[in-house]
């Protein structure tokens, strides 16, 4: 077991082409072949890339306070889309508006959306046919859009979705690694993406100026609602925290039902396994947030293919104080990473780690586990805020379409992910509609 990576010839770039080139490659080739910290170079920069998940529990929980995050959330082209938001912040900023926002997902509130993503995802299914042939991630990320607004905002945002996903997925294009290096060079932005970051300005604007003139009741807006609740609050500030929950509030839901769709049209077994517990507990009406301790194989399939594809690739902080982790130094300034994408194939944590088996997390394996041997969306006190609500959300959402409909795609088709910020597929990805049955109304 090697302990240093070796830089190219003359490499004053140190591992940085490696990693721009495939940075997925790259990683799971640090898992593979190096022990629990694989140290690394860049330009200026040292860091250390954990495997191990006790050391990346003691970066993003137990000395959490010595780490702050990394640079990549602090530049130019990030806070063109997400501003001074959740997601960008750290400190005593930070803390104030968790604890702003945190009221939208309190265990007690998560339950109450599910009739929201019914109601949704039936309005989805009704222009859907047999034979038909989707863009499965647009009508995905199409969807999730108009959950997070309705749950949210108290917006339905029907005739707007397809322009705020279109504005979206430009931006997002800036953060691939062949693109301005995942969005780190301090570069202005194109004539596309400022395009598209004022229009999706304006049509967050609109959707506040919505909210604000109709008055309506907090509990139909808790975000909003709560954002809005002082009269002086900067409006800039209200924006930006509306453009982090639309972007991160749909991408993770939205892409983790693509990848379920398309990893079921390349497993049959898992397909009719997972249509077979849909029809023993649904019997053909569509599935409430009641059903879901009924669903145990339905949450396996979100919870394996979270596995497979995290939306979390890379989870960074940076070192605020000298420290040694996993023997190795980490002084002041430097990068520490982890990638959710790496430890979650190996094999140090998973029996067959790249083999698609949601059966595994139905034979008490996951009791077993580090309990950062899986974390899909990050850990500690900066943990995602809306995880629950993501796997409620994608877990009622693919028994809902898959009670309806069996999703085909091709074996020929290139579905190798896009490392952007989050992990995408190649866009374009057609599947073929297959009815299982229509749904009867419930009593």
């Amino acid at each position: 077991m090697k302990t240093t990576l070796s830089a190219p010839p003359g490499g004053w770039l140190g591992h940085l082409p490696a990693l721009q080139r495939d940075p997925l490659v790259f990683l799971a080739e640090c898992a593979r072949d190096y022990g629990p910290v694989a140290p690394l170079r860049f330009p200026a920069m040292s860091a250390l890339l954990l495997l191990d998940a006790d050391d990346i529990e003691r970066v993003l929980v137990t000395d959490h306070q010595n780490f702050v995050k990394p640079i990549w959330l602090r530049t130019a082209a990030v806070r063109r889309l997400l501003g001074d938001g959740l997601v960008t912040t750290d400190g005593d900023d930070w803390r104030r508006q968790r604890r702003q926002c945190q009221p939208a997902f309190l265990p007690h509130q998560i339950p109450a959306y599910g009739d929201t993503f019914a109601a949704l995802t039936g309005r989805m299914l009704s222009q859907w046919r047999r034979g038909q042939t989707r863009d499965v991630q647009s009508d995905m990320a199409r969807l999730t859009l108009e959950i997070v607004a309705r749950t949210m905002l108290g917006s339905d945002i029907a005739a707007q979705a397809g322009e705020i996903g279109e504005a979206m997925d430009t931006v997002m294009a800036c953060f691939g690694a062949k693109h301005r290096l995942f969005g780190l060079l301090p570069l202005p932005p194109s004539r596309r993406e400022a395009r598209a970051i004022g229009r999706l300005d304006a049509l967050v604007d609109a959707l506040i100026a919505e909210y604000r003139a109709g008055g309506a009741h907090q509990s139909d807006a808790p975000l909003l609602g709560s954002l809005l609740s002082d009269p002086d609050q900067d409006p800039a500030y209200v924006r930006e925290q509306v453009k982090t929950f639309l972007a991160a509030g749909h991408e993770s839901s939205a892409l983790a039902l693509t990848w379920a769709f398309l990893l079921l049209a390349r497993h049959p077994g898992a397909d009719a396994r997972l249509a077979r517990e849909l029809d023993s507990v649904l019997g053909g009406r569509a599935p409430t947030q009641r059903d879901l301790p009924d669903l145990p194989y339905t949450l396996a399939v979100v919870k394996e293919t979270l596995r497979l594809y995290p939306p979390l690739w890379m989870v960074g902080r940076t070192a605020v104080k000298d420290g040694v982790i996993g023997g190795f130094p980490a002084p002041r300034g430097a990068l520490i990473l982890t990638s959710p994408w790496a430890v979650q194939r190996s094999a140090q944590y998973f029996a067959d780690p790249d083999a698609f088996i949601p059966e595994r997390w139905l034979d008490g394996s996951q009791a077993r586990l580090p309990k950062y041997a899986y974390f899909p969306f990050g850990g500690g006190p900066r943990v995602c805020i809306g995880q629950n609500f993501a796997v409620m959300e994608t877990t009622l959402l693919l028994a809902t379409i898959a009670a309806r409909f069996r999703l085909e795609g091709s074996p020929d088709q290139d579905i190798s992910p896009w490392a952007t910020m989050t992990l995408r597929p190649p866009p374009g990805i057609l599947m073929r509609l297959a009815e299982r049955g229509a749904p009867r109304s419930v009593s």
